[in-house]
């Protein structure tokens, strides 16, 4: 199996769970789509970052899927 190791890395609120998050979402991994201002981002688990609308603390999340095809 080929491993592929990605992060993404912007400026402050510049949307990095949120794209994160549609990711998730679009390919089936979520049920459910989150959103940080709503407070209910599968990303943001922690009460404070529910709290403040920002992300405070990492999250390691290992995602298994298998890509046909990748459009950039």
């Amino acid at each position: 199996m080929k491993k592929i190791v990605a992060g993404i890395v912007a400026h402050v609120d510049a949307g990095k769970t949120t794209l994160s998050e549609a990711l998730l979402y679009k390919t089936g991994a979520l049920k459910t789509l989150g959103r940080v201002d709503n407070g209910d981002a599968f990303l943001d688990p922690d009460a404070l970052e529910k709290a403040r609308g920002i992300t405070i603390f990492r999250i390691k999340l290992i995602w298994n899927i298998t890509i046909y095809r990748l459009l950039c």
